[in-house]
């Protein structure tokens, strides 16, 4: 059995003390700092305490926590921490395989901002992991379980998230006069996020031997638009990927890829500095899986592990709470951003006010 209970914040000592002694919180830090305990939960996002089974009731206690509960019924958006955000996804770089000394760029960042290693779904492909990122929802949810570019599983509900039910599309729905752009060399990218969902959008194609120039072109795209003050920003980057099948990860190859990569992170800095934005910006990095030899898709360590990032001006004020999943890359960017995080998204914010 589950009992819940919201916290509203006009709610009596009386309930708060039983909102927590179910959760197994003392009972003498609620009661003498009720306000308190609200200003934990509210900053640091959290949603519910699920604390097992009551060793005295033999019942399950969870308690969630309703945004806005005691002010009319209308929900309270979490503070913003950012005005925009710029997330750059470098398709296959994985954790392990970062080779720090040859990407300065990435090294500042990390050295500033906030770093963790993350792990992304099973099966470590792809279109699999870019959906979860983008939808906020889990594979065995969204259904997508390839790189097809169409769920194989029928989704939860019937609903395809590459239709366009992602971030893009909540920023829009939430934000209408917001603006949203994605350039990135993969095409599988739009299938996962759906263009219909972004303001603008392009898919740069080409060779596989190509990749350099598409991720550059991509960037220099995408940065075009920076007059227009993008809420959100997708930069994507296919050319370490490629080359860890083509070579190996790990590779000479792959480590050049990466030196590319770095390089064009160099340039989004710059110019997000150049444009007076980087001060309340913030900078994500994720990737979507690692590898191993010339292959991916595996149950290994060394394709579930990835680097996930937050820099920028605007990460002085944030903590990382973990452990981290590929599907909490959207709720961490409309929380950042102050926008709500829908049910549907199973993922949580992963970088929270300090």
């Amino acid at each position: 059995m589950t009992t819940a209970h919201s916290a509203p914040r006009a709610a009596s000592a009386a309930c708060l003390l039983f909102a927590a002694l179910s959760a197994g919180i003392r009972a003498e830090t609620v009661t003498a700092e009720p306000d308190a305990f609200l200003d934990y939960i509210e900053a640091t996002g959290t949603q519910y305490i699920d604390t097992g089974v009551n060793a005295e009731t033999g019942l399950k206690a969870r308690i969630d926590f309703a945004p806005g509960a005691g002010t009319g019924g209308a929900a309270l958006p979490p503070p913003a921490v950012a005005a925009r955000v710029a997330l750059v996804g470098v398709d296959g770089l994985g954790a392990r395989w970062i080779p720090w000394d040859v990407m300065p760029n990435l090294a500042r960042l990390r050295d500033e901002g906030l770093y963790v290693v993350a792990r992304c779904g099973y099966p470590t492909l792809s279109a699999p992991n870019w959906t979860s990122i983008f939808t906020g929802v889990p594979i065995e949810l969204h259904g997508t379980r390839n790189n097809s570019g169409a769920p194989v599983v029928e989704p939860w509900g019937g609903e395809n998230p590459a239709s366009g039910a992602c971030v893009f599309s909540e920023i829009r729905k939430q934000e209408p006069d917001a603006f949203t752009a994605s350039a990135f060399a993969w095409k599988g990218v739009g299938w996962c996020h759906g263009t219909n969902a972004v303001d603008a959008a392009r898919h740069f194609g080409g060779t596989a031997g190509e990749y350099a120039g598409r991720d550059a072109s991509a960037v220099d795209w995408a940065l075009s638009h920076l007059p227009r003050n993008p809420r959100l920003a997708l930069y994507y980057q296919g050319q370490v990927d490629m080359a860890g099948h083509r070579f190996g990860w790990g590779s000479p190859e792959y480590t050049n890829a990466c030196r590319n990569v770095d390089a064009n992170i160099g340039r989004i800095v710059e110019a997000y500095r150049t444009a007076g934005l980087w001060d309340d910006t913030v900078l994500l990095l994720v990737a979507d899986h690692g590898g191993h030899d010339k292959t991916h898709g595996d149950a290994t360590i060394e394709c579930f592990e990835i680097p996930f990032l937050v820099s920028g001006g605007a990460s002085r004020r944030l903590r990382l709470r973990e452990p981290v999943m590929a599907m909490d890359v959207a709720p961490t960017i409309l929380s950042l951003l102050g926008l709500d995080v829908p049910d549907a998204m199973r993922g949580r914010p992963a970088a929270l006010p300090r």
